[in-house]
């Protein structure tokens, strides 16, 4: 019985010490120390296309026991933008052990643009209308269409009351980046638009660059007023339709343009016509003018 139990004992020693010096052994094998991660440059330039491989053009990675494991490389994660257009890669490399090693680099992309607002039609609202988006759409280049991201906020309180009030709208690509557009809506008791003028627009925003020429009139497509319609000629004037020698009065339009193309920034180009009972109608051509 005694010599039972200490074969037994002999057995779970020799068996322990076996499996420690396997442990020791595999533990020997390992390094225990990720790749080093090197890159030519910190900061790359691409464009908002580039693919992964162009995001780690030049980086490299050296194992002790592996050597080159560059192969290894793969980007782990963008960051939000952490100044318009600039955002951080972050780089990870992996060895045969599953060591990793973490590096960083800076991108720019060199043809991003903000987030861009698109309107088919004037900001004009019924009193009972419940959206007050519709007709804006937004275009990113990252995103594409974001339509679905546009938010509302109020500058003045909007109430059942037919008039003017400012609101600005907000869209936002997934690296943060937000284009707001401060505006005028006007709500309209549909009641109350009988005989009025209307007036129509070839666009009803546009976007300009810095410096660029800007020429109010050339939006004014045609106006409806007294009865009559009257459509813009070549030669920039407002004709009848119905007998083209006769022009729209000077003093029944006007136009209120603020536009600087010299600031950037969000302005409104109001335009008033007026029929000769005194009855008017404004709408507002938005004009933003960019970096």
């Amino acid at each position: 019985m005694h010599k039972t139990r200490a074969a037994v004992l002999v057995l779970f020693l020799a068996s322990s010490l076996a499996f420690g010096g396997c442990l020791a052994r595999q533990k020997m094998g390992k390094d225990g120390k990720g790749p080093e991660i090197a890159m030519k440059n910190r900061e790359i330039s691409v464009s908002i296309h580039a693919d992964e491989a162009e995001l780690l053009a030049g980086v490299t990675a050296q194992d002790k026991k592996d050597g080159d494991v560059t192969d290894s490389i793969a980007v782990e994660h963008i960051s939000n933008f952490i100044d318009k257009g600039r955002r951080k890669i972050s780089i990870v490399a992996f060895d045969s052990d599953n060591n990793v090693s973490h590096a960083v680099r800076e991108m720019v992309y060199n043809d991003y643009t903000s987030p861009v607002f698109s309107l088919d039609g004037p900001l004009r609202f019924s009193v009972n209308a419940d959206d007050l988006t519709e007709g804006l759409s937004a275009e990113d280049c990252l995103d594409g269409t974001i339509t679905d991201r546009i938010r509302l906020s109020y500058q003045d309180e909007i109430s059942s009351t037919p008039g003017r009030y400012g609101v600005t709208y907000s869209v936002a690509n997934r690296a943060g980046d937000v284009t707001n557009l401060p505006v005028t809506v006007e709500l309209y008791d549909p009641a109350e638009e009988s005989g009025k003028p209307q007036i129509i627009l070839s666009d009803y925003l546009i976007h300009l660059e810095l410096q660029e020429s800007f020429d109010p009139n050339a939006y004014l497509k045609s106006v409806i007023v007294d009865q009559m319609r009257y459509e813009k000629g070549k030669d920039g004037l407002l004709h009848a339709v119905s007998n083209q020698e006769e022009t729209l009065k000077e003093n029944q339009l006007s136009m209120d343009n603020p536009v600087d193309t010299g600031k950037t920034g969000v302005y409104e180009v109001t335009y008033t016509v007026t029929a000769e009972d005194g009855k008017q109608s404004c709408l507002c051509l938005i004009v933003c003018v960019n970096e």
